[in-house]
């Protein structure tokens, strides 16, 4: 596997710098890479060359300045004044001047067409596409696409506004509208691996700062996450850090709490069981998000989370006034989802801890059964209904939305497995559950499209090694080894893993449990 910092030639049957350093084996590389390169290569022809006719066209401007009066305008038509990519191109000094607008010449929709197929592997509906963002209106419906994936849940008028690039903020914040020019150029560009628009970031997030000003406390943390992924994205973890710092910050001191139904709200008790306002889905899904991502840089950095436990308490109350959201809303169910494998790590350390203090005959033994047996309930009726929503996502063609399911259901399943295996010493058909449930997420992992992994997490790394965990104890155990290729799953596990690295930091403790672990697995069947 290449390290971010080296390149691939894309040489077939491996690259020169695996070669170089003795790495054939771990050779790995998206097929689809010729292709980006043919498309950055493209690019950048067409920067140089419409730099030169931008520079070529004030020149002949300076010239004809001698003959014709300088008044700003030209044969009675004013300058254009758009936002554009280069240095040399000027920027527009407010947004309401109109659409940005980035044209390219027909050739390059003409090049598209030329190039052969990706992989089969490689996901079509982000890269096929023969054509490049005419305007911001593309980056936006990028980040529309996956405004889930992305902690928000926003009403259909929010949306449509956003799509529509209102910023009179009379549906939704300007903030939103600026947000989603930012993260969809940036989405945009990673997943085709092309890196053209640097200026339209930095322009977009230029606005964004002004626009922030006089948000509200709800729209406010939203941005601040969403600049917290943008930043994650780009590297830079320091400035991300501080967005997610900010964005708690001002959760606790508006004190904001999930929505708790009030005596007035139960006089048609059916109705408020299940319906919410497009405000309290709003709410409930922003701190949710909140607490995912809090939970989620403490268990991946070993850090203290910043929300106490008391916002747990909320969490699960959403369940309970609002069991329609608590069941659909995907930025909730995998909130819990990440609550629910922390509560799974912390019964497997409370595991080790009474093998290592008597065992079977510890006295601590059976409260830690009573706790161990309702868990293992609500972890395997969370799956369920998670797997549910995610059968439904894909089979109507939800691409984003299956895509954040899925990675919902690796983290539900890899709880699961890790609870069933705790007991297998004492309980084989524990252990077989355990091993079903290990092979349900090398399945839907295996599913996952090249393009799928930068919409992905690293937490997903910490899942996949308990996982790993898991199948190095079966892989060198003959009798449970027969008939099951552990090595082919260790396999898919450890590219996905691989893949996911390229695109995330984070992820180098994972990528090593999981390698040690195959090398072990392969050295087991080579000895048979």
């Amino acid at each position: 596997m290449l390290s971010i910092g080296q390149k691939c030639d894309a040489k077939r049957p491996f690259c020169s710098t695996c070669k170089v350093a003795g790495k054939e084996k771990d050779c790995s590389y998206d097929e689809n890479v010729e292709r980006t390169l043919t498309e950055a290569l493209f690019m950048r022809t067409h920067e140089l060359e419409h730099r030169l006719a931008i520079y070529e066209s004030e020149i002949s401007a300076l010239r004809v300045s001698h003959v014709l009066p300088h008044n700003g305008h030209h044969n009675g038509q004013p300058s254009a004044s758009t936002s554009q990519l280069h240095e040399s191109m000027s920027m527009p000094s407010s947004p309401t001047n109109g659409p940005s607008m980035y044209n390219f010449p027909q050739a390059f929709n003409e090049l598209f067409n030329h190039i052969a197929a990706p992989s089969p592997v490689v996901d079509l509906h982000s890269i096929s596409t023969p054509a490049i963002p005419q305007g911001l209106e593309e980056f936006r419906a990028v980040f529309t696409e996956h405004t889930r994936q992305c902690g928000c849940t926003l009403s259909t008028e929010k949306l449509q506004a956003i799509l529509a690039g209102d910023l009179s903020g009379a549906a939704v914040h300007p903030s939103f509208t600026y947000v989603a020019q930012l993260l969809g150029c940036l989405l945009w560009q990673v997943q085709r691996h092309i890196f053209v628009f640097p200026h339209v970031e930095y322009e977009q997030l230029h606005l964004l700062w002004s626009a922030l000003e006089d948000a509200d406390p709800v729209t406010e943390i939203q941005i601040r996450y969403l600049l917290a992924i943008y930043f994650l994205l780009k590297k830079q973890m320091e400035e991300g850090e501080e967005q997610l710092r900010t964005a708690v910050q001002v959760a606790l001191a508006h004190r904001l709490a999930f929505p708790v139904p009030g005596p007035h709200d139960f006089v048609d008790a059916a109705l408020t069981m299940h319906d919410t306002t497009p405000a309290q889905t709003e709410l409930i899904s922003t701190l949710s998000h909140l607490m995912y991502l809090d939970r989620c840089s403490a268990l991946v950095f070993r850090v203290p989370a910043r929300l106490d436990h008391t916002w747990d308490e909320g969490f699960k109350s959403i369940a309970l006034f609002y069991p329609y959201v608590a069941k659909t809303n995907v930025v909730y169910l995998r909130a819990r989802s990440l609550l629910l494998l922390v509560r799974t790590r912390d019964a497997a350390r409370e595991w080790a801890e009474l093998g290592a203090h008597g065992g079977l005959f510890a006295p601590a033994r059976p409260a830690w059964f009573e706790r161990y047996w309702p868990l293992l309930e609500e972890v395997s009726a969370h799956a369920t209904t998670v797997e549910a929503e995610m059968l439904k996502a894909t089979f109507y063609g939800d691409r984003a939305h299956g895509v954040a399911l899925k990675f919902t259901l690796v983290v539900a399943l890899a709880s699961k497995a890790e609870l069933h295996w705790l007991v297998h010493r004492d309980h084989p058909e524990s252990m077989q559950r355990s091993l079903d449930t290990v092979m349900e997420v090398v399945g839907i992992t295996r599913g996952f499209k090249d393009n799928d992994f930068i919409l992905l997490d690293p937490l997903l790394g910490v899942c996949w090694s308990m996982i790993a965990k898991i199948v190095v104890h079966v892989a060198n155990r003959p009798t449970l080894a027969a008939g099951v290729s552990w090595g082919a799953a260790l396999e898919t596990i450890d590219v996905s893993a691989r893949k996911l690295g390229y695109e995330m930091p984070f992820m180098e403790e994972s990528l090593k449990v999981i390698s040690d672990v195959l090398r072990v697995v392969e050295v087991a069947d080579a000895s048979r």
